[in-house]
Formats: C-alpha cells, structure tokens, sequence
C-alpha cells in the first residue's frame, strides 16, 4: 500500500554502502553509550591512580577513534537519508530534477515530516520505557524537521552551513573549557588562601564549590555511588533518573547546541550524498587519500589532547590545568572528529571496494535494521545493568567487551529476521506511523534502519 504514491524502497535500489556504515556505526555508538549506561562517575572502571592497564588503554582506544566519531558518521547518514526520501524514482524529484533539484511531491514532504515526529515519540519511548535517556531520536526528529529548509542547497551551499554550525560550536566549546579551566585556576587559589587564613570573596567561595562539585561528579564516593545504584536499581528511581538526564540533554541550553551540531552533520551528509563520496561512486583514490589525510590530522590532534588530559591524569588539577591549552583542546574537537570520521569512512568503503570485506551482509544487516539494533542495545543493557542490579559491577574494559558480545547477539538476531521480513520490528512502527497505512512485510520489499523511501 502507499501514500499519495509513495511506497518503500524496492530491493534492487538499495545503496549498498550506506548499509554497510550505518552497521558500523550503530556498533561504534554503543561503545561510547556503554560507559554511562552501566557505569557511575567518569571514574567508573578506572583505577586511580592512573596507570597503563586494560581499562585505562580500553578509554584511550575509544577517546581516538571512537569519541563522537561514530555518531557523527550515523548522523551524516540520516541527512543523505532525507535526500534519498524526497527525490522520485532513479532520483528524480516530482519536478523533473534529480538530487540537486528543488520541489519534491508534497507526499514526500508529509511523510518525511511524519517521519521526523515519529522519531521523537520513538525517542520518548527509549528513555521512558527502554530506560536510555542519552538517546539521540528527539533530537533527530527535531533536527530533520529544521532539515527540510535546506533540502534544495547545492553542495558547496550545503558545506558552507555545515561548517558555520560547527565552527560556532568550536568556538563555544573553546570558550566553555577556557571557562572551566580558569574556574579550576581560581579555586586552587582560593584554597591557598584560605589554607593561609584570609578571607575568600564570594567569587573564590563560589569557585572552590563548583570544583568540588565538578570533581565529586568524576569521583562520586560511596555514599553516592551506593544511593546511585540503589536509584538505578529500582523501576520508580531508574525511570526518574531516566526523565532528568533526559530532560537536561534535551530541553535545556546544552540540548540546543546538541541540535546544531546535529545539523552540521546532516547537513554534510546531504553534500557527501550529492558527491557520490557516500554512495561508494566516487574514485577509490580519493577514500584512500581520506584514509591518509583524516587518520594523521584527526588522530595527530587526539594524541595532542590526549597527552594533555594524561599529564592532569584525566582528572580536576587545577595546579596543573592550562587554560590557554584547555581552550585549544575545545576549539580543535569538532576538526578531529570530523577528520577521524573521514578516515573510518574511507577505510570502509575502500575496504568494500576493493572486496576485502566481502558481501558484509552481517553488518549490512544491522545497518538495514539500525532502529530495531539501536532499541536493543537499550533494552539489553537495561536489563542487565538495571534489571539483574549489575550498574557499576565492571570495569572499563569490561563494558568495551559486553558491547562486543551485544554486537554478537544483535547481528544475529538481524541476520535472523531479514531472512523472513523485509524490514526489522521498530523499522515498520516507524514507517507505519510515515504512512499511516499498514505496509507489506514480505521480503520483496527492503527497509532498514534510517534507509529512506521514494516513489514505486
């Protein structure tokens, strides 16, 4: 069945690659959702003082090629996502036009935009019923909605957006640290004087409170951390907690800055999608020279920082923090986890290319079914962690290796029910509620994860 003549995706018009980073991705994701899903503090898992062990070396590996890189690469695929949705039959728009056209069908439109509320009720439900308050679908039902007053943009327009929205990010973010460390420089002074007997003013009192809340917030001690689990143990505590981390990602100031940062993504993905970069048509020379370029500026600042935070021991030192060095490490974020972004990138698709990998059906898989393995990894380390009273049990390496396990179990189940279906459980609520009408499930159809429609 359709809508106003709009039906899924056909099984022969899939893009292949866009499957195969949206599986790598989703699997990259948990690994940065895993820590606050079942840890408590940053210091969870870490042993201090710092030293080379498992747990330490398993952040470290994470920090360089996996901090926000990952989310950052699902992100550009749900903008070439709206693209591929708006445009008609062999990328043709209702107008005549192909993907650098204007006027997509006013059912394109709708469903898109019925998409969009779809996805931030399904956001709702994670954090209420799945108990996941980091999740991202509120805020990619928002931003693709504020998407469509971009839809008709050229490349280079496109780009020039994406990079105003990041680069005002840096700049905040730049300010923010620099805020933070001289806030941290303030208070070591206050404590000298008071150490020395003399009298603090408000603003060195206020200083030495906030440090101490920054720190307790690293280093919960084990009164917190016993209430913190016992409040996260229990379906009235957790569900709370779930509603105001929720609520403080989202509706307050940081949530908005997490929409613009949203939206400089998507808004790259639209160009990489015009490009033919994400769809695997570009030259295989150029995703080997992303490989070469993006690995050496993205993980070169990385190490930068990271040498940084390890000399403070990943820690609040304000005898030893920098706010000149803090403020660089801000502003230099969004470069390296674009550039990093753009090494995995390359190194899939040329993998794929050249056919080291392969079919890469099992990653395909979860990647067509990116929403159903999304709501999974909540509901399984829901119940292991909240349900089975295991939140703050392992360590950090520990949590690296259950997220292996939960990319185990999930490809197969995805491997496992698109065998039979065309299209994985919350993939066909979500389309069910863009169309409004009940759609076929046979496999002659094709549907996963953020993959878009356009006509049949």
């Amino acid at each position: 069945m359709t809508v106003l003549g709009i039906a899924p995706t056909q099984a022969g018009r899939r893009i292949d690659t866009l499957d195969l980073l949206r599986g790598f991705a989703i699997c990259g994701i948990l690994l940065m959702n895993i820590p606050a899903m079942g840890g408590i503090g940053f210091s969870q898992g870490l042993p201090r003082p710092m030293h080379w062990n498992a747990d330490w070396i398993a952040l470290v590996v994470q920090l360089l090629f996996f901090e926000g890189t990952m989310r950052g690469l699902f992100t550009v695929l749900f903008g070439a996502a709206m693209l591929l949705m708006l445009r008609g039959p062999s990328g043709v728009g209702s107008d005549g036009m192909g993907l650098d056209g204007a006027g997509p069908e006013a059912g394109r439109f709708d469903v898109w935009a019925r998409r969009c509320l779809a996805l931030m009720l399904l956001g709702v439900v994670q954090w209420a019923v799945f108990l996941w308050p980091g999740e991202i679908l509120w805020n990619y039902g928002l931003c693709g909605l504020l998407l469509l007053g971009f839809r008709t943009l050229r490349p280079r327009a496109l780009l020039v957006w994406a990079g105003v929205f990041l680069a005002g990010l840096s700049l905040l973010t730049a300010v923010t640290r620099y805020e933070q460390a001289d806030l941290q420089r303030t208070s070591l002074v206050a404590q000298e004087a008071k150490a020395a007997g003399h009298a603090l003013s408000e603003e060195q009192s206020e200083a030495i409170k906030q440090v101490a809340t920054m720190r307790a917030q690293i280093h919960p001690d084990a009164a917190a951390a016993k209430a913190e689990v016992a409040k996260r143990t229990s379906l009235p505590g957790v569900l709370l907690w779930s509603l105001n981390m929720w609520a403080e990602l989202n509706l307050s100031a940081e949530g908005w800055q997490t929409v613009a940062e949203s939206l400089g993504f998507m808004l790259l993905g639209m160009a990489l999608l015009r490009t033919g970069i994400l769809s695997g048509e570009a030259r295989p020379g150029l995703y080997w020279r992303l490989v070469v370029i993006g690995y050496s500026l993205g993980l070169g600042l990385r190490a930068v920082g990271l040498a940084y935070s390890e000399r403070m021991g990943f820690d609040i030192a304000p005898e030893l923090v920098i706010p000149l060095a803090s403020a660089l490490k801000g502003a230099s974020y969004e470069v390296a986890r674009l550039a990093v972004m753009f090494g995995h990138l390359g190194l899939i698709v040329g993998l794929y290319q050249r056919g080291v990998l392969g079919r890469a059906w099992p990653v395909r898989a979860m990647g067509r079914m990116a929403l159903t393995i999304y709501s999974l990894q909540s509901i399984l380390t829901s119940l292991l962690f909240y349900g089975f009273g295991q939140v703050g049990h392992f360590g950090f390496a520990d949590m690296m290796g259950i997220a292996v396990a939960i990319w185990l179990v999930t490809c197969a189940f995805a491997v496992w029910w698109l065998s039979f279906s065309a299209m994985g459980p919350a993939e066909y609520v979500l389309r069910r509620l863009a169309y409004g009408v009940r759609l076929a499930r046979g496999r002659q159809l094709t549907a996963g994860g953020m993959e878009p429609v356009h006509a049949a």
